[in-house]
């Protein structure tokens, strides 16, 4: 089973989209996909497990949420006592699947709690890390400190998820190919409403 952790560069810039996208794709190819978001906060406002069935179709058991608050914040201020070894055995549990999408809340630095961060999750749950990416002006320093702290702290990492809704000039499109560049061909997707470019080799 391919277990994938979808983080971000930052928040509201499309790792539920892109997700949904990824889930539909894979599905749509075959696979036997599961699909799910260890916390969600913002509950039942947003709910991101909701999203990706729609958008991919996946039942509800193969598409859920773990932990839910009604505060639109971090995970660390959401919940008093984030219940992380709960949360991690319940991930590992899951078996069955091609693929396994785990959609983080936040980047890889986001505290859970006192002791844990969304990087120990990924580590203990032996998560490969996919980085959405908005492709726009500074977007480049943020993909490379990603890559570079997750490479230098052990973590698998899968590669970048480029999202080109974020485009606002001529010379943002020059991005991906110095990303790649940089990075010896790391990036895996493209999408802005729909995906446009995909690799799943990896």
């Amino acid at each position: 089973m391919k277990k994938v952790y979808i983080t971000g560069t930052d928040t509201g810039i499309g790792k539920t989209y892109f997700s949904g996208l990824l889930c539909a794709y894979l599905a749509d190819q075959g696979y036997n996909v599961a699909y799910v978001k260890p916390v969600q906060t913002g509950y039942p406002a947003d709910d991101d497990a909701r999203t990706v069935r729609e958008m991919s179709g996946l039942i509800e058991d193969n598409c859920k949420v773990l932990h839910t608050a009604v505060a639109p914040v971090a995970p660390y201020i959401a919940f008093d006592n984030f219940p992380y070894d709960e949360t991690v055995e319940a991930i590992n549990k899951i078996d069955g699947f091609d693929w396994l999408i785990v959609e983080g809340a936040g980047g890889i630095m986001v505290p859970l709690s006192d002791e844990h961060m969304n990087y120990d999750l990924v580590k203990d749950c032996g998560l490969n890390v996919l980085t959405v990416v908005p492709n726009r002006l500074g977007c480049i320093n943020h993909s490379l400190l990603t890559k570079h702290f997750c490479e230098t702290s052990g973590i698998d990492f899968a590669g970048f998820a480029m999202n080109n809704h974020f485009i606002s000039s001529a010379f943002d499109r020059f991005n991906i190919s110095m990303l790649n560049d940089l990075t010896a061909h790391s990036v895996r997707f493209v999408f802005s409403n729909d995906l446009e470019y995909t690799d799943v080799n990896w």
